[in-house]
């Protein structure tokens, strides 16, 4: 009879340690996805493209820093009234530039461009929220993202090509307007997709609440070439998934 009772003590006592585990492990888990917060990674340059290195950018207090901080070079543009004007930091930038803004110099325009888009992801994380749920998957540049991406992330070197695009409804996706080749990891948040023509570096930016509706959207900024010629360019992208893991186009530039 002893032995027996020793049996009853072990299995009435193991269960309720399990369920003390799990309960806690449950709650953990509750609370990380309730309040997700504002992120950012290699892709997003801007500190990198400052004056200072003095500038950090170690929480998302540090962010607003960056928009009045001097860049590593001033760059001058033609303004939309005709005259040419200076920029040396994201606060001239918003301040002086527009969408059809263009450097007085054609060999400063890449330049531009980066500094822009840098410029456009550090207001979109600055103004990002928390988000309360995430359908983003793990791995976010695998080599189906171009089959479920909507079809102006694809490379369109002229605004005729891409009007004739968007009026096509038989396009929807990416790989639609222009089907991978090829797909090749640069890393964990950058990878370089090949198509007929040319190819696209894209790179994770940062994660957050984009469109204030609580859940985690994603920030890309993708580089684009075409092999043989000189066309460049870089655009920015705000992206997000849904439950059933449709992608849908919140913000570009």
């Amino acid at each position: 009879m002893k032995l027996s009772a020793r049996k009853i003590i072990s299995i009435t006592v193991i269960p309720l340690f399990f369920i003390n585990l799990i309960s806690c492990a449950a709650n953990k888990s509750n609370e990380g996805e309730s309040n997700i917060p504002v992120s950012w990674s290699a892709g997003f340059t801007m500190p990198s493209l400052l004056d200072s290195p003095d500038v950090k950018l170690n929480s998302e207090t540090d962010l607003p820093k960056l928009i009045n901080a001097p860049w590593y070079a001033s760059i001058k543009v033609n303004s939309e009234k005709g005259d040419v004007v200076e920029l040396s930091s994201c606060s001239d930038y918003f301040d002086k530039a527009g969408l059809s803004t263009r450097t007085a110099k054609d060999n400063e325009m890449n330049s531009y461009l980066e500094f822009k888009v840098m410029c456009e992801a550090t207001r979109l994380l600055i103004s990002a929220n928390s988000s309360k749920e995430s359908f983003l998957p793990n791995t976010i540049l695998s080599d189906a993202i171009p089959e479920s991406w909507p079809k102006e992330i694809a490379l369109q070197i002229s605004d005729i090509e891409s009007n004739r695009n968007n009026k096509n409804s038989n396009l929807k996706t990416w790989a639609d307007v222009t089907p991978i080749t090829k797909v090749e990891e640069n890393s964990k948040v950058k990878s370089t997709y090949f198509h007929d023509g040319g190819y696209q570096e894209v790179q994770v930016v940062g994660k957050g609440d984009v469109n204030n509706d609580s859940i985690q959207d994603v920030i890309v900024v993708i580089n684009e070439y075409v092999e043989g010629g000189s066309y460049f360019n870089i655009r920015l992208f705000a992206l997000s998934a849904d439950a059933e893991g449709s992608w849908k186009l919140i913000k570009e530039f």
